[in-house]
């Protein structure tokens, strides 16, 4: 197996990952979320050779109250590869990425399905509130980013 890179990605190339892990194939258009049609996203991969293997994607986003922060959406690891790291060291490029940037919304957020709920506590998020149903997906725990421990 070839070494993997990391490295920033676009929606498209990410995108047929997405579809098959997140939303059990299909039509690609159902693997976009909000912000993707507009470029607002920054996604981040990691490819073994040629082949995209997990994705993550990162969103400045607004609440109806007018408060800005980031949402990390669209995390993805192929099924055959999960546990071997790979996630872990993506989630942890994209995380040192944002940290570093003038000027990123804060805090970092996400909606983690309930059986990566453990993948994140490792990552330094923690949950809040109670699990929530997202119709057609599953149940979900809103997690904060709590920061690099350095």
């Amino acid at each position: 197996m070839s070494l993997p890179e990391i490295r920033r990605a676009t929606v498209e190339e990410i995108l047929p990952l997405r579809s098959e892990v997140l939303r059990g194939g299909g039509p690609l258009e159902r693997a976009l979320l909000p912000g993707d049609e507009e470029g607002l996203g920054v996604h981040w991969g990691v490819w073994l050779g040629d082949l995209l293997v997990a994705c993550v994607s990162l969103y400045e986003v607004t609440s109806d109250s007018g408060v800005r922060s980031t949402q990390l959406r669209g995390m993805a690891t192929a099924p055959n590869l999960r546990s071997q790291g790979l996630g872990g060291a993506l989630l942890e490029a994209a995380l040192t990425e944002w940290e570093g940037r003038e000027g990123a919304a804060r805090p970092l957020w996400c909606n983690a399905r309930i059986r990566a709920v453990p993948f994140y506590e490792r990552h330094r998020f923690v949950g809040e509130g109670e699990p929530f149903d997202f119709p057609g997906v599953g149940e979900h725990l809103r997690m904060t980013y709590l920061g690099s421990s350095s």
